[in-house]
């Protein structure tokens, strides 16, 4: 398979979902629907989902490139309202409500951070909206993750697998202390730490805890995007290559049968030219016998009389 995601998440996931060509994804905190998607592989297979994206840009790339998904335009938090995005404009991936963490970034003089004022609904609401079987939420939301998971209702909505975000951002310092215990009490356990994400499955879910184990590897047969990216270049550039080739190797016979052509030709010309020669040859001593023959004088027929 191809891997989109940032540390091959969707490798984990399908290893658990055995290349199911229908499935139901929700992806918080969405951001681009190809770079780092943990959802793409699945789109791809035929999966449909939600995607929750506050930036509106990103949002709108997200409707376009995925028709049969519902994108939400909205933030998650405890509650309804609005709030204060804090939106990292030249770092995909960084933008976040928490202005503590917001305050960090615009100490940095290369993050450029603009605020977006956006609506906040609540997981639980999003569901009750879109009902239906989750096969796995992920959540990335860059410091926001317990408000995301205190407005879900894991009683009523409970997807087989929760991936979230599990360090600071751009740092491998741990952040889900404060949100893994509300996890635990909802009835999940956490099958793996892949040193970027937890990934969690029901407690009693055996064949989901065992298969979430063992992070991505190179029994899961995976290819980053971005190698397989370049292998499509190169084999572009060979295909290219080829053709070139080809297209040589044609006009060069073009250019072989040509030849083979003018010179017939300038054969057939020389031998025009040489029957020609002959035959103007010939002409001419017919002519001068001609000539010869009307000059001669003229003898009187025999018995004739003066």
């Amino acid at each position: 398979m191809i891997s989109y995601a940032q540390n091959a998440e969707d490798v984990l996931l399908a290893r658990l979902f055995h290349g199911r060509t229908t499935g139901r994804y929700v992806d918080v905190g969405a951001s681009d629907p190809v770079e780092d998607s943990v959802t793409k592989h699945f789109y791809d297979l035929g999966w449909r989902g939600i995607n929750v994206e506050p930036i509106p840009a990103q949002a709108e790339a997200l409707r376009k490139a995925r028709p049969g998904d519902v994108t939400l335009a909205v933030a998650l938090g405890t509650k309804a309202g609005t709030a204060v995005l804090h939106h990292v404009v030249n770092r995909s991936g960084w933008s976040t409500l928490d202005t503590a963490l917001a305050s960090t970034y615009e100490a940095e003089s290369a993050l450029e951070v603009v605020q977006v004022e956006v609506e906040v609904r609540t997981l639980a609401d999003v569901l009750d909206e879109h009902p239906g079987d989750v096969d796995f939420l992920k959540i990335d939301v860059e410091g926001e993750e317990r408000s995301v998971i205190e407005g879900a209702d894991w009683d009523r909505h409970r997807p087989r697998v929760v991936v979230v975000e599990a360090t600071e951002p751009g740092s491998t310092r741990p952040a889900h202390h404060d949100w893994d215990p509300l996890m635990t009490d909802a009835g999940y356990r956490c099958a793996l730490f892949d040193g970027l994400n937890r990934f969690y499955a029901q407690a009693g879910d055996t064949e989901a805890l065992e298969l979430l184990a063992v992070p991505a590897n190179v029994f899961d047969k995976y290819v980053r995007a971005e190698v397989a990216e370049q292998r499509a270049a190169r084999m572009a550039e060979m295909a290219y290559i080829r053709r070139l080739e080809e297209a040589l190797r044609e006009a060069e016979r073009a250019q072989q049968d040509e030849s083979a052509e003018l010179d017939a030709l300038r054969e057939a010309a020389q031998h025009a030219e040489q029957e020609t020669a002959r035959a103007r040859q010939r002409i001419a001593a017919l002519e001068a016998r001609l000539i010869e023959l009307e000059n001669a004088p003229r003898r009187s027929p025999r018995g004739a009389r003066g």
